[in-house]
């Protein structure tokens, strides 16, 4: 059974890579575009809600770097997740 730990990371991971494809087949006008776009958003939503319920769930920061993290999360997906992997998960969950 998958953690929650690892839902987090293998969803910002399949999302990220969807997200590279897409970019990909609109760069080379690819007919499935549209559709594998479309398909995409599930795995961002899964990952955006992951996120944002661990960030919510950390005891290691205020508030108002909740909503920040929060904020970003919803606006600026992808960017804000290569942030959050790269320099703030071991800060914000050092619970695992």
């Amino acid at each position: 059974m998958m953690t929650f730990h690892k839902l987090v990371t293998v969803s910002f991971y399949f999302s990220l890579v969807c997200v590279i494809l897409g970019i990909y087949f609109k760069i080379s006008h690819i007919p499935i575009t549209q559709f594998w776009l479309t398909i995409t958003i599930f795995p961002i939503l899964v990952f955006i809600a992951t996120a944002i319920y661990e960030v919510r769930s950390s005891e290691r920061i205020n508030q108002s770097e909740k909503t920040m993290w929060t904020i970003a999360f919803i606006f600026l997906t992808i960017f804000t997740g290569i942030i959050y992997f790269s320099m703030a998960r071991k800060r914000i969950t050092a619970a695992y």
